[in-house]
C-alpha cells in the first residue's frame, strides 16, 4: 500500500510537480473522516473497489474538529497508525493524508474540489457517504460535488446509509463510541467490522499482578477506553513492516482489567488497564513498547475483594470463562479484504486525466 503523507506541507499551496501526490486516473478515492474504518467506510471502499483498478483513501489530519472546535472533539476510535493497518487489510492500494488548517476550512466547496481532488490527486472517481460536506461552514453537499467533479471528467458515486439488522442503532463512528463507552464492545465489533482495539505503550506499574502469580502488562493510551470491567481480549505487539508501515509483530489472548485496583487502593479512582497475555512470559521485553488491546467481551464489572487470594481465584475464573470466548473470535482481529460491489459499473474513462503514478 502506498502511503501519502502530505501533511508536512501547507494545505494550500499550489501542488508541486511531485507525481508521488497524484492519484491519476487508475484511482478511485473514497473521501472522508475514516475514524474507526467501521462497516460504513468499508462500503465506500467496496464501491470504489468497482469503479477503477485501484482504491485510495483520502483523509485530513489534524481532523476538522481537532481544530474548528477542539474542546468538543470526540476521542479518536484509532490512532493514525491503526487507520493505516486497518486499510492494509482491507486492500486499500493507497493511504493519503492530506494537512487540513484554518486555510482549508475557508475554502469554498468549488476551491476545495479544485485544490485538492482536480489539481491534486485527480483520480477517475470519487466516492462519499451520504451524509458528506465539505468547504467552509459545510456549505457544499453531494449534489454539488457531483456537480463540480463531472465538469471535470470525473465520476462520483454515493454511498447510502446502511440498515443494520435487527438493530435501531445508526452505523457510524458516534455509534461505536457510545458502545465502547457502555462496555458493549461485543456490539462494536458488529459496527466495526473487526475488534475494537486501543494502542498505547507499556509503562512500569506496581508489580501486583506477577505477586500474584498473573504478571501484567500496565498499557498506558490516550485512546478511547472501555467501561470499567474484566474483558477477555488479545495484546499485540506493534512494530515496523519491511516496507517502513506499522504492523503487528506478535499477539496473545489474554484477560484484561481496566479500574482503580480497589482491592489494594480503594480510594485512588484512577483508572489502569492491566493486560495479562495468557500461555506466555513475557518478563521485561514490553516495557515502553507499542502495544495494541483488541477487545473481544466483557466478563464482569471490577470488584474489590476481601484479599489476594480470593483475587487470585477470581481471575483464574476470568480466564477460564475467557479462553472459549478468544478462541472463536481470533478471526476477528483483523477486517477482511474488500471486495468490489455487485452490479457496481466502471466510470467512462476520462481522456484529460493524468496518468497513474508510477
Amino acid at each position: 500500500m502506498r502511503l501519502l503523507d502530505l501533511t508536512a506541507r501547507p494545505a494550500t499551496a499550489a501542488p508541486q510537480s511531485d507525481p508521488r501526490a497524484l492519484l491519476g486516473e487508475t484511482y478511485a478515492a473514497c473521501l472522508g473522516a475514516f475514524d474507526g474504518m467501521h462497516l460504513g467506510h468499508q462500503a465506500l471502499v467496496r464501491q470504489a473497489r468497482a469503479l477503477a483498478p485501484k482504491v485510495a483513501v483520502v483523509t485530513f489530519e489534524p481532523r476538522p474538529t481537532d481544530i474548528l472546535a477542539p474542546d468538543r472533539a470526540p476521542p479518536r476510535l484509532q490512532t493514525p497508525g491503526q487507520r493505516e493497518r486497518v486499510c492494509r487489510d482491507l486492500g486499500v492500494d493507497a493511504l493519503t493524508v492530506l494537512r487540513f488548517d484554518r486555510e482549508v476550512a475557508g475554502l469554498s466547496p468549488q476551491a476545495f474540489v479544485d485544490r485538492f481532488l482536480i489539481d491534486l490527486l485527480a483520480p477517475s472517481a470519487v466516492v462519499v457517504g451520504y451524509d458528506f460536506r465539505f468547504g467552509a461552514r459545510r456549505a457544499g453537499g453531494t449534489p454539488e460535488l457531483a456537480q463540480m467533479l463531472a465538469s471535470a471528467g470525473i465520476a462520483s458515486a454515493v454511498v447510502e446509509e446502511i440498515s443494520l439488522p435487527d438493530s435501531e442503532t445508526k452505523l457510524g463512528s458516534t455509534a461505536i463510541r457510545q458502545l465502547v463507552s457502555s462496555g458493549a464492545v461485543e456490539r462494536a465489533t458488529d459496527l466495526l467490522g473487526r475488534l475494537y482495539a486501543l494502542a498505547g505503550t507499556v509503562v512500569h506499574g506496581a508489580a501486583r499482578g506477577r505477586g500474584l502469580g498473573f504478571p501484567t502488562a500496565n498499557v498506558r493510551s490516550t485512546g478511547l477506553l472501555p467501561a470499567p470491567g474484566v474483558y477477555a481480549c488479545f495484546l499485540g505487539l506493534l512494530g515496523e513492516s519491511e516496507d517502513g508501515g506499522r504492523c503487528e509483530l506478535e499477539h496473545w489472548p489474554a484477560v484484561a482489567n481496566l479500574g482503580s485496583n480497589p482491592t489494594f487502593d480503594p480510594d485512588s479512582g484512577a483508572l489502569h488497564l492491566e493486560v495479562h497475555a495468557l500461555d506466555v512470559q513475557l518478563g521485561e521485553r514490553l516495557y515502553d513498547r507499542e502495544v495494541e488491546v483488541a477487545f473481544v467481551a466483557r466478563l464482569r464489572d471490577e470488584q474489590r475483594f476481601d484479599g489476594p487470594e480470593a483475587l487470585r481465584a477470581a481471575i483464574a475464573k476470568d480466564i477460564q470463562d475467557a479462553r472459549p470466548l478468544l478462541a472463536a473470535a481470533d478471526h476477528l482481529r483483523h477486517p477482511a479484504p474488500v471486495r468490489a460491489a455487485p452490479g457496481a459499473q466502471p466510470p467512462p474513462k476520462n481522456p484529460n486525466a493524468p496518468e497513474d503514478a508510477p
